[in-house]
This record gives structure tokens, sequence and C-alpha cells, in this order.
């Protein structure tokens, strides 16, 4: 009877964890993407997407994003952006702009000059082209819940390669006059990407009232919770800072103190997402309701108390704020995830539904909706989400993984591999991704490209025990006893429960003569499932082995070695099965 080699063990787990990375090769485009644009509005917002295209600009550089162009001086053009996309660029770096017209244009380095202590900067460039330039609006005209348009090109990734101009609607949470750090007085919930930084934000005139800045980030509670909860929340520096440096006058905020529901809604939006802050939002929070009631206030407290794991109260607040205003889409999906954690399925996915009906192309709704139909059983709903999801946001990482988890189990394994390596290239830090495209192939036979996969997992995640156990197996493959048995140490140090380790421990030990050692792996193996009908045969085998060679102990190997193969073969185990109807295993078939 021949020893079995599980060596390979699947990571399971589904990753619903929503951040994108937008990675890539950079070209131009003036394309324009129109995204979420309600048909009572469709004409203005089709009108205010053309003016977005024409004073909108593509930046190359060290950093990468976008301006706007804002003024013309006989051939030299201002274009105004984030200070963030050009604070690192030094005497003699290429920077280059792109216009409108497909155009490239050297930037004048020297001339980058940061406005006040906001995040705004200007710098110029000559051409002999006419462009438009932006008209300016009234920033003091805008008022929580007004639309806002917001334009830029996101970074290219494998999935869309090209920087097409992205033009975003959204509504405004708060325009705020206090002081507030780098300037990100207005907030909006456009759902923006990064890249688009330095572009315009727009009124319903079309003309330019901020220069956006701030992408929402969700890393806190996604990391703790395992799951991605959406802030909902984008910032922008207001047109009024670069008014006052336009006008040579001090580049200062109106106030130094919070006196309105919005100023205490934008100091929120400064440290929503810092960690640590979380009781000083919900303090904030309390301070703009008492001003005024709003769904957004109640939004902030919720997700605060979220990462502070107060999930009734998380609930409670994300309700007022349904209440107030029941086309909170990210109410309903941040509720969900809650609902989930608690068990309550049916609430979870009652919400997921009423977060893509308010909002179709939210990705990480039909992602977690595919996760609880995965659970389930639901497998075809789950791939139907997972595809949706993809559909929304090509660059979405986590669908492509948890549709290759599906894939993979399922026995399509290039369809796994396909998905897997999507992942990766719109999120080369994917764990996860590595490991489990890592697995096929190495279960195709290809172990040292299985090696470099683990060996990625490993380097962005050393606790992740089992690419040491994979990459022990492969390695073992390979002839590398001395390292696969390192990685089988490392991976049982990690997690002193993982029986495929001492499974494969066992195996090696095996392979190198250690029966003592290989049968203290396998009892291992066993005391972490009680039913691995392997562990229990190569157990059995080994001490039958050592019951031949005779000694004081054989009789203890034999009596072991049959009952390990009974209850190998109780757990369905067909060649214990068949072994013990042999008639050379008369000895054990009565042996109690």
């Amino acid at each position: 009877m021949r020893l079995r080699n599980q060596a390979v063990a699947l990571a399971l787990s589904l990753l619903p964890i929503g951040q994108t990375f937008l990675l890539g090769t950079i070209t131009a485009s003036t394309a324009v993407v129109v995204l979420s644009a309600s048909s009572a509005q469709a004409k203005k917002a089709s009108e205010i997407a053309n003016i977005s295209k024409r004073i909108t600009v593509l930046i190359e550089g060290v950093q990468g994003g976008s301006g706007v162009l804002i003024k013309r001086e006989g051939n030299r053009y201002t274009v105004l952006t984030a200070w963030h996309c050009v604070k690192d660029i030094r005497k003699g770096d290429e920077l280059e702009i792109n216009t409108p017209d497909g155009k490239w244009h050297q930037i004048d380095t020297g001339s980058i000059k940061r406005i006040g202590k906001v995040d705004l900067a200007v710098f110029t460039f000559s051409s002999n082209k006419s462009y438009k330039t932006a008209s300016i609006g009234e920033i003091k005209n805008i008022s929580m819940g007004d639309p806002i348009f917001v334009s830029g090109f996101p970074l290219a990734s494998s999935s869309v390669p090209t920087r097409l101009l992205r033009f975003l609607k959204g509504d405004v949470i708060a325009n705020a006059t206090v002081d507030i750090p780098d300037g990100y007085q207005l907030l909006y919930t456009n759902p923006t990407l990064p890249g688009m930084s330095g572009g315009s934000v727009l009124n319903t005139q079309g003309k330019l009232v901020g220069i956006h800045g701030r992408s929402e980030r969700d890393d806190e509670v996604s990391n703790k919770t395992g799951k991605a909860v959406s802030t909902g929340t984008n910032q922008a520096v207001p047109i009024a800072f670069y008014n006052l440096f336009n006008q040579n006058k001090k580049v200062v905020a109106s106030n130094s103190k919070a006196t309105s529901a919005d100023d205490y809604l934008a100091k929120i939006g400064a440290i929503l997402e810092v960690k640590g802050k979380e009781k000083e939002v919900i303090r904030l929070a309390n301070k703009s309701l008492a001003i005024k009631e709003t769904a957004k206030a109640y939004f902030y407290s919720a997700y605060a108390k979220t990462v502070l794991d107060n999930a009734q109260g998380a609930i409670t607040d994300y309700t007022k704020a349904i209440n107030i205003d029941p086309k909170v889409a990210g109410a309903y999906y941040n509720r969900s995830f809650i609902y989930q954690t608690k068990g309550n399925i049916k609430a979870a996915i009652s919400d997921l539904n009423k977060a893509i009906e308010l909002n179709p192309e939210m990705p990480d709704a039909f992602n977690n909706r595919g996760i609880i139909k995965k659970d389930s059983g639901d497998i075809k709903g789950a791939l139907i989400d997972f595809k949706n999801a993809i559909k929304v946001n090509p660059s979405y990482p986590n669908s492509y993984y948890n549709r290759g988890l599906i894939r993979q189990s399922s026995g399509d394994y290039q369809g796994a591999f396909d998905d897997y390596t999507n992942a990766i290239n719109n999120n080369n830090e994917y764990s996860s991704a590595y490991l489990n495209r890592g697995i096929i192939r190495l279960n195709s036979g290809d172990s040292y490209a299985a090696i470099t996969d683990f060996n990625k997992a490993i380097n962005l995640n050393p606790n992740k025990y089992l690419a040491y156990n994979n990459r022990g197996a492969a390695k073992m493959n390979l002839g590398d006893n001395y390292g696969a048995l390192n990685d089988f140490n490392a991976a049982i140090k990690i997690n002193p429960h993982d029986t495929r380790a001492y499974f494969n421990r066992g195996l090696l030990n095996t392979n190198l003569g250690k029966n003592e050692s290989a049968i203290d792996d396998y009892t291992n193996a066993i005391n972490n499932d009680q039913k691995n009908a392997d562990a229990y045969i190569n157990r059995g085998i080994l001490r039958l082995n050592l019951g031949n060679r005779g000694g004081p102990l054989a009789n203890s190997y034999i009596k072991g070695a049959c009952f390990d193969l009974k209850k190998a073969a109780s757990l369905g185990h067909k060649g214990a099965q068949q072994a013990l109807k042999s008639p050379k295993r008369a000895w054990c078939t009565n042996m109690r």
C-alpha cells in the first residue's frame, strides 16, 4: 500500500475587502465616460461633462494626477491642481500634461507654486493652441445635498489600461468655512478613483468650485472586519483659496472655529479614517446633530461605532440616517455587513438588495451579496453577482478572486488561474491570490512557478502559513528536502493546529527514513483532524513496518497498525477497505 501525498491545501476563505488599486501602463485619451447621471439631469450633466472635457488635463510625472486649465496669458497657460500631485517634482524631473486635443506639453517645473498651506498648486506651460479655461463659480452658493460633478483621469490598470477622463456625479455632503487641514472644506459623495486628484469640481452651471484631492479610504474598517465599508466621502479644496492667491491676499480659512453643522462634518472628514479618532468622530457628529439633524452626521457616527465594535449602536445610527434619507445607498450597504456579522443573513441580503437598487454601480455590494449566496449554496447566483461587480468595475480585484475560488473548487483551473491573475494585476499586494494561483501551478506540475507565487504571498504576509506549507510541498517535489522541512516547520510554528503541515512533514520524514518522527507528525495531524483517513493509513503502514522488524515493541506497533487500518476503512478509505478484505490482512480482521 502506498503513501498518499496530500501536500496541497486550498485557501477557501472569501475576501470581500473592497480597496481598488489602479496600476499599469499609462496612455492618454480625451474620451469621456459619464457615470451616474440621472435622466432628469441628463442634458445638464452632458453639457457639464463637455465643459469638464475641455478644461481638465492629465498630468504625467512622478506622482501623476489631473489638473484644470485656469488662466491664459498670451501663449502661457496656468494649470491648477492638487499640491500632492506635484510636490515631489524636482528640477530636471520630467513632467508633462496632456491637453484635451491629445497634445503633450512639457511643464516648466520651476513654475510650480503651492497655494498657502492648502493642497493646491499652480504651474504653467506654453502653447500657441487655443484652449478653454475654467469659469470660476461662487463656492458660497454650494449647499448640502446640491448636485456636484467631479472630473479627472484615474490611473491605468491592467483591466482599463488607458487613462480615460471620468465624469462623476454626486451630492454635496458639506461646504465648510472652518479651518481644515490642507483646506479640505468641500465634501461630496462622487465615487472618485486614484489619479483623479487635481481634477475639476464643477457646480450645476459647469463652473469650477473646487479641486478634487482625496478619495474615500476604508482601510481601518476593512482590516478590522474583513469587509469593505463605505464612507461615501470624497474631498476637495474650495476655489476660494485660489481666488485669495490670485488676488495676492493671505490664503486662510474664513473661520478658525466650527460654527455650523457643515463645519463639524468637514472636521469629521479630515479625521474619519484616522485610527484612534473614532470617539472624536462621534463627538463631532453629535455637535453637528445638535445644530441640524442630518443623515450624514448619523452615518459618520455609525461608521465610527462600527470600528469600535459597537454593532448595535452602529445599526441604530445607520437606521436613523436611512429614516432621514432613504436614498443613502452606503448606509444600507454598511448596515448589511453588520447584520451579516451578527448572523442575520435575511436582513443583510435585504439591505444589499436596496443598496444595489439605489446604486447599481456599487461593486462591493454585488461582491458581498455574492459571498452570502456562495455560503448559502447558491453558486449560480454568486457567480452572477461577482460578474456584475466586475462589469461595474473591471479593475475590482476581490470579485475576480472570489470567482476564482468557485472555479477552482469546481475544477475549472484555467478559469480560476485567469481570475487570480486578474486579481493580482489589479492589486499586486493580493497575497491570497498569489497563494491560490501558486496552488494551481503546483498541481499542474510547475513547482518553480508555484514557488515564485508562494514567495510573493509570504513576502506580503509573513504569517500566511498555507503559503509556507505549499512552498514546502513544491520544494519537496524538487528534491529540496532541507528547504521543505524549514517551510513545514515555519507553517507549524505559525499555526500549530494546521493538519496539512504535520501531514506533509510526516511524508518528508518518511522519505528521509525518520519513521518515528513521521509517526509523531501523523499523530499530530490526526489530533487536529480526527477524520484524516490518509494520516491514519500512513501512520498504520509505518507502524506495521516497524512491527515486522521485531523487537520488544513489535506487538504494540502491529496492534497500532491494525487500529489505524480499521479507522481509515471506517472513514471511507478505499485502500484500507480493500486491504482488510485481503487474506494477507486476516491477522487484523479479528484483532481487538
